[in-house]
């Protein structure tokens, strides 16, 4: 997700994609060593189709205008974000191009076996808390001057009050002075004014892949870095919120460096507010919509 969308939920596709067509693209495109591999579908995300390649790859093809600007924001970037972090972010493997029944370019990527964390429980996530906040510790470098921007994460809340303000508006009316308290207080927290961090932009639950352990869910990758850009991490913490329950998410974050009260804690909460307000309209049929419901209704408890 990278623009708040009506509360409808999931934007519609702006081109046509079926089986038919990526099996045209990667035998006219890729790698001759790849165009014999069996293709097979395997979701529909906020951005893309996505289709396994063999056992090892994963064809992705934007669905969106928006979504084809992103992956070009990854090819361009992510190298750079992982020598900059020392993590292996799993650039893409190959990058396709438009044709006469296709407009924009797609992606072939390596597959990390596993499964999505929004669908497993908020208890089960808790097993890999530490880690993902690892994970995003060492992703949290430091930015080059370069480095992209985004207008919707990283940024000083300031910015973003008056569409926060209309999403609280959206909701009950019994939920908005807990809605409008969240969000004031991290307004009112000190404004980030330390050096711009590489963020993941979207480190939401359906954007990580877990595999089952001998003790619980263990993080095996983020995926979709679509939206990587430069800011305040805060913006990613926030996240914590959709992943795990308090617990677990606060002793996570002190591990980060984060206390509980502090500043950045006070504006990752607020980040977490409108990442629920924006994942909850989905609503409860949809994995990431039922995560952002129940967030919603955690936050606006206490």
């Amino acid at each position: 997700m990278t623009t708040a969308q009506p509360l409808s939920g999931f934007p519609e596709a702006e081109t046509s994609i079926d089986l038919a067509l990526v099996e045209r693209l990667v035998a006219s495109q890729a790698p001759k060593q790849w165009v014999r591999l069996p293709i097979s579908y395997l979701a529909t995300g906020w951005d893309n189709e996505v289709y396994r390649l063999g056992e090892r790859l994963l064809v992705r093809v934007p669905r969106r205008a928006l979504a084809a600007q992103l992956a070009e924001r990854e090819r361009l970037w992510l190298d750079r974000a992982a020598a900059d972090s020392g993590l292996d972010l799993s650039a893409p493997l190959f990058s396709g191009m438009p044709t006469a029944e296709y407009p924009w370019s797609f992606s072939i990527c390596r597959y990390v076996p596993g499964v999505s964390a929004a669908g497993i429980s908020r208890v089960q996530r808790d097993h890999y808390a530490r880690q993902f906040t690892g994970y995003l510790r060492s992703l949290h470098a430091v930015a080059p001057p370069e480095a992209p921007r985004s207008a919707f994460r990283g940024r000083p809340l300031r910015e973003l009050d008056d569409a926060t303000r209309g999403r609280i508006e959206l909701l009950p009316t019994a939920q908005r002075p807990a809605a409008q308290s969240i969000w004031e207080a991290g307004l009112k927290a000190a404004e980030y004014n330390g050096p711009a961090h590489w963020l993941h932009g979207d480190p939401h639950p359906h954007n990580t892949i877990v595999q089952n352990g001998p003790d619980g869910f263990e993080l095996a990758a983020l995926v979709d870095f679509g939206d990587l850009c430069a800011g305040d991490p805060s913006s990613d913490l926030g996240m914590l919120w959709l992943h795990f329950s308090a617990d677990s998410r606060d002793s996570a974050l002190a591990e980060y460096g984060v206390l509980k009260g502090s500043d950045t804690w006070l504006r990752s909460r607020a980040w977490a507010l409108r990442y629920a307000m924006l994942t909850s309209p989905l609503g409860p049929d949809d994995p990431l919509g039922r995560i952002g419901l129940e967030t919603l209704r955690g936050l606006l408890r206490h």
